[in-house]
């Protein structure tokens, strides 16, 4: 019989290697604090991108925003060619 470990074993040793990781690529939703540190911009900017990008959720006072969606309408501003 093999032993299994508790849920609850990885709060002794620190971080589990099944927790999911916060990587930027592992997350479809991120809170504001963390888009302004993604895309270097205030608040306000960060909130205004996401609205007009459809990717704004707000539940109760939890602010959640899909980063890919943000991402695809700054895309969208793209010069073809770099060249401004």
């Amino acid at each position: 019989m093999s032993k299994k470990g508790s849920e609850y074993d990885y709060f002794k040793n620190g971080v589990d290697s099944t927790e999911e990781s916060t990587d930027w690529t592992d997350k479809r939703w991120i809170r504001c604090n963390e888009a302004t540190k993604r895309y270097g911009v205030s608040r306000p900017t960060v909130i205004k991108w996401a609205i007009n990008a459809n990717s704004f959720h707000k539940i109760d006072e939890t602010i959640l925003i899909d980063y890919k969606g943000v991402d695809r309408y700054i895309e969208s501003f793209r010069v073809p060619g770099g060249v401004y």
